[in-house]
């Protein structure tokens, strides 16, 4: 049991703001795939008074999609996401996690990336003007959004260099992880900005696109614009020479991006360019998560699978062709039970449509 300080401190949070009007259950993902009230916002909060080491509780704290879909719809504007997350660290300086992740902070640890793997050391050298860090998943596990990246970049005859030596810390941060990792890649930034002149940071994930531009100020910021991939070829489209094939496509926006960030016209601009857009049931602001944020996929895949699911049926009842998405990470879950549904991923979708 937490103590007394800490209980009543985390009380109020749901006391004194949660009105316990069950607007967020009627939303909430994890919830529409269980039923079970202790896996909804409103009893996320509730329980948030509490750390124990039980299944249940444990559970309830990290099986958060952390995806802030109850945040739009709260009257009384709880932020659920940092509750939640401060909650994971409180959980994690107690030593009570789940399994699965332990395992990824000891990758973070021993390897310095989420899957434990040798990632490539990437670093520029020479005057640039911008910096791309494609991130963790982009390099190790879904390249082909990497090379379509830099096939664009070199297309549009941007003055770029790459730079990856360390995870951007996102993960640990949305799990309860400290601040070292983000630091360090901070750190590492800060040095490759002074040391190339670039004035903007390129990156694909969402992930690293909050941490950099928003957790990093906790360090004192970088100095340059941290631009998501969407955002910069939306920007600079007059640079992109593409071939229309008026393909119809629908698009999933990244909880991370699009709720956490506010892109939500970028990708759909860049989009647009070269295909038809048809909208899902749940889009923008209301969008409905992949399944995969947060942590859930790392130790409750289940539950993963069965939100993954409406959000495929969702896509699936566009009638589009290719369901296109800006987020590595929501690429490799949904099209891991796409069951024949064509998943794409942003930078791809437009690198295959580049004019020779």
């Amino acid at each position: 049991m937490s103590g007394s300080e800490e209980y009543t401190k985390s009380r109020e949070i749901w006391s004194l703001k949660c009105a316990k009007c069950g607007r967020c259950i009627q939303i909430c993902p994890t919830y529409k795939a269980t039923k079970w009230e202790h896996l909804s916002p409103r009893g996320r909060i509730i329980l948030s008074s509490y750390i124990e080491d039980d299944p249940e509780l444990v559970k309830s704290i990290f099986s958060c999609l952390t995806c802030g879909i109850c945040e739009i719809v709260c009257p009384s504007n709880v932020a659920v996401t940092d509750v939640i997350e401060g909650k994971r660290e409180s959980y994690a300086r107690a030593g009570i996690l789940p399994a699965k992740h332990v395992r990824l902070l000891k990758n973070m640890v021993e390897r310095g990336n989420p899957y434990g793997d040798e990632i490539e050391t990437i670093e520029t050298d020479g005057e640039v003007d911008v910096i791309y860090y494609p991130g963790c998943t982009s390099l190790a596990r879904e390249r082909e959004i990497f090379e379509s990246t830099v096939k664009i970049l070199k297309s549009m005859e941007i003055s770029f260099g790459i730079e990856f030596r360390y995870c951007c810390g996102s993960t640990s941060l949305r799990i309860g992880g400290d601040l070292s990792y983000a630091e360090r890649n901070y750190r590492r930034l800060k040095d490759v900005l002074e040391k190339t002149g670039a004035k903007i940071i390129l990156v694909n994930c969402p992930g690293c696109y909050r941490t950099i531009k928003k957790d990093y100020k906790k360090f004192g910021g970088l100095n340059a614009e941290i631009l998501h991939i969407t955002e910069f070829l939306s920007l600079n489209s007059g640079r992109l020479k593409l071939k229309k094939d008026g393909i119809r496509v629908t698009f999933h926006d990244s909880c991370h991006l699009a709720r956490h960030m506010g892109i939500i016209e970028e990708p759909r601009r860049v989009l647009t360019l070269v295909a038809d857009l048809v909208e899902p049931e749940q889009s923008k602001m209301d969008s409905f998560c992949c399944g995969g944020g947060g942590g859930v996929r790392v130790s409750y895949r289940d539950l993963t699978r069965a939100v993954r699911k409406v959000r495929i049926e969702q896509l699936r009842k566009t009638g589009a062709e290719v369901a296109v998405t800006s987020c590595p990470y929501c690429y490799r879950n949904l099209k891991n039970g796409a069951d024949g549904l064509i998943i794409k991923d942003l930078t791809t979708f437009i690198a295959e449509r580049l004019e020779e």
